[in-house]
């Protein structure tokens, strides 16, 4: 009995509950559709869309917007602007500066490469520095034991000596020279032989006072016998004959006497003049010594402290130092090899500067001309937070005809060496456009459901969302091709709290 009655209800449920289920549907439906035409004839709908169809002319509907709904314009009371850190600032049209973007490569300084060689063939003494050793100006690098520098510096050791002599020498002739002048004058005064004898005793002239004191007595004595014979004469105690012949030997010492005179003059000059030129000479030789072992590398002091007697072998030594500060990038050169002056031992490089090369496509060619002297930025993978500058001072005037491509060159500052030679980089080159645009902030464009959009205050606290269509950016803005108008108030700041609400609203709607 109980079993019948639960098959009958089960059996009546079953039926009524097939004619039930469309009802609810349909029930359903009609309280969905009320809401819908309720909300799109709420008496604030219109007073909202009352303040915003100018500017809602310039939006192209796309799907996303429509998806969005009512939720296309917010309100945000003013006193949450500040905590929202909302910012907003008029669009205006100007030259967009775009940032182009190449691929380039560290190189080496190519004016801060040394390429060492010796200058002397020779054998390797002593090695002082290892690869990628950083050395600094005049540091020793490399002994070579050579031959030539040795008889070079002998050379010089030897001009050396003979310029003393050649000094010496002067300086005696010299000396000699003044007192046999100051004796000539003398001897044309007149003095005795006595007073002669003791005002030049002891002043050396070499042969000099011999030949004019010879010829001098000589003169005297003559001119002595004729003062003797003239009173003789006049007596007649002596022949005329005789007094005519003393009186000749007189007129012919005293011939002598100035002839020796100038004889002993013209041999000062001319003693003095090889004297000097003898110096000269002298002086040459050692100036000509010097700079051969200048040339061949030899320092200063090196040269001015040549010894054979206490450096001994050692004089035979030449000294590669370091041309500047840099890195031994390469090293070719052994304890006890024999070097020659075609063979590269060593090869140095100033890492503090580094070139940055790349190649600019056709159509940046324009930028070009804007460049020499400028500064362009470089990033490296390696170091993602750091961005280097690097001043142009190349562009190419000839493209390659096979990539297309006008080199350029860029200097940058590696004092840190970070930038290796050989690394990859990414060089970022600003060109401005010479058509006015528009332009915002990035940080004014949001991004839902696939479409880029900015936010416009409309005021009263409200904003608008605003589809927009992007073109070209730099690091800071992006290009307005569509959606804005000169004058219209983006919002720059603050907007991700207006996409927050616009999206909650969205899902209170779903």
């Amino acid at each position: 009995m109980n079993h019948a009655i639960g098959s009958s209800r089960k059996t009546a449920f079953g039926v009524r509950g097939k004619f039930l289920v469309p009802v609810v549907l349909l029930v359903i439906a009609a309280i969905s559709g009320l809401a819908y035409q309720f909300s799109n004839h709420s008496p604030e709908r219109p007073s909202t869309a009352s303040t915003s169809p100018p500017i809602r002319q310039a939006v192209s509907v796309t799907p996303a917007s429509t998806a969005i709904g009512s939720a296309t314009v917010i309100e945000l009371p003013k006193s949450q602007w500040e905590v929202s850190g909302l910012a907003f600032e008029p669009v205006s049209m100007a030259p967009f500066v775009q940032t182009i973007r190449l691929t380039g490569k560290v190189s080496l300084n190519e004016d801060r490469i040394a390429h060492i060689y010796p200058m002397v063939d020779g054998e390797v003494e002593s090695v002082q520095v290892g690869l990628g050793q950083a050395v600094h100006a005049d540091d020793p690098l490399v002994i070579v034991h050579s031959r030539e520098i040795g008889r070079a510096k002998l050379e010089l050791y030897q001009a050396r000596l003979q310029h003393e002599m050649a000094l010496a020498k002067d300086k005696i002739q010299r000396g000699t020279a003044e007192n046999a002048r100051e004796l000539l004058a003398s001897l044309r005064e007149g003095l005795s032989i006595t007073d002669i004898e003791k005002k030049f005793r002891h002043r050396g002239m070499g042969d000099y006072r011999e030949r004019l004191l010879l010829s001098y007595s000589s003169y005297l004595k003559s001119a002595a016998d004729v003062a003797r014979l003239e009173g003789l004469a006049e007596s007649g105690a002596v022949s005329g004959k005789q007094f005519l012949a003393a009186n000749s030997n007189m007129n012919a010492d005293q011939a002598t006497f100035q002839a020796r005179i100038e004889q002993v003059d013209y041999e000062l000059q001319m003693s003095l003049l090889q004297s000097s030129q003898a110096v000269r000479e002298a002086a040459t030789r050692v100036a000509v010594a010097t700079s051969n072992l200048q040339i061949l590398g030899c320092r200063d002091e090196e040269i001015a402290s040549i010894d054979p007697k206490s450096e001994g072998e050692s004089i035979s030594h030449y000294w590669i130092r370091a041309p500047f500060d840099g890195t031994v990038i390469s090293k070719d050169v052994s304890l006890k090899e024999q070097v020659h002056t075609d063979t590269q031992i060593l090869r140095i490089a100033d890492l503090s500067t580094v070139w940055i090369s790349a190649d600019i496509y056709e159509e940046n060619v324009p930028i070009l001309k804007t460049l020499a002297g400028k500064a362009v930025r470089v990033r490296n993978q390696a170091w993602p937070d750091r961005e280097f500058e690097a001043e142009v001072f190349f562009t190419g005037e000839i493209m390659d005809e096979a990539t297309r491509t006008i080199s350029m060159r860029a200097v940058a500052n590696n004092e840190d060496r970070l930038l290796k030679p050989g690394m990859f980089v990414t060089i970022e080159l600003d060109e401005q456009a010479q058509q006015q645009s528009l332009a915002v902030p990035l940080s004014a464009v949001q991004e839902h459901a696939g479409q880029q959009f900015v936010y416009l205050h409309l005021g009263e606290g409200k904003f608008e969302r605003r589809d927009v269509v992007l073109g070209k950016r730099n690091k800071q803005a992006v290009e307005v091709l569509d959606g804005l108008t000169e004058g219209d108030e983006v919002v720059v700041s603050g907007g991700f709290v207006l996409k927050s609400k616009m999206l909650e609203d969205l899902m209170g709607e779903e």
